[in-house]
């Protein structure tokens, strides 16, 4: 009985450890209430997001978008390589405003979840810089802004949409990515929160952690070495 609460113990702690894999990102740069601006630097895992602008606030929105921090904010998972970053647009109803920035480090795909009431967050990922004002403002183009091209990753959510989060298609690994969004709410809605992830295309991806891996392994073997010593009784 004391070797099965042994290998109970090990078998608990490794499911432990994998749920332990949630680690805050660290926030430099923001505002009052984690307000963004072109100097907030977001690090989470092996990705950096900065270049931060918040355009066009339009129906009585401010233009105030905050980065969410904490525990229950942004985060990176250290065990499939995605990093959660949480958005508060302060959104009323009818109002909208967009969030350009970019991300280093390698990414190949990304996923949206949008809570709120009557809400809609539309994103493009783009490989080339997003031009802000003109014919090709908020859309992709290639190197120079001559001509527009694919999105690497597209995607749009709204409050309501099943199966969150919506992800984009896959594509191959990109550094930098640059990011567009289009926030927007319709009569009575409200939107104080989203979720955007990014999937790290380092190989990260379902690498499950030493540790966790080693304390299961752990268990499995006490539950061999246990079964075996019973035969032998």
């Amino acid at each position: 009985m004391k070797r099965l609460l042994v290998v109970f113990a090990l078998s608990l702690a490794s499911f432990a450890m994998a749920g332990a894999s949630l680690i805050p990102c660290t926030i430099s740069g923001a505002g009052t209430g984690g307000a963004i601006s072109s100097s907030t630097v977001v690090t989470c895992g092996g990705l950096t997001f900065d270049d931060f602008q918040v355009l066009n606030p339009t129906g009585g929105a401010t233009g105030n978008v905050d980065i969410v921090s904490g525990p229950s904010g942004s985060q990176f998972d250290s065990q499939s390589g995605t990093s959660f970053l949480q958005f508060n647009p302060n959104l009323g109803a009818n109002e909208s405003e967009q969030i350009l920035f970019q991300v280093v480090g390698g990414i190949d795909q990304i996923d949206m979840s949008v809570g709120g009431v009557n809400a809609t967050v539309s994103e493009r990922a783009c490989k080339n810089p997003i031009a802000t004002s003109g014919t090709m403002a908020d859309l992709c183009t290639t190197p120079g802004g001559t001509s527009l091209t694919f999105p690497l990753g597209q995607v749009t959510v709204a409050t309501g949409t099943p199966n969150q989060p919506v992800f984009s298609s896959p594509f191959n690994t990109t550094t930098p990515v640059y990011i567009f969004k289009n926030i927007q709410t319709g009569p009575g809605g409200s939107l104080t929160a989203f979720t955007q992830s990014f999937e790290t295309g380092t190989g990260l991806i379902g690498t499950p952690e030493p540790l966790s891996m080693f304390l299961l392994g752990s268990g499995l073997l006490g539950l061999g070495l246990l079964r075996r010593r019973s035969r032998h009784n």
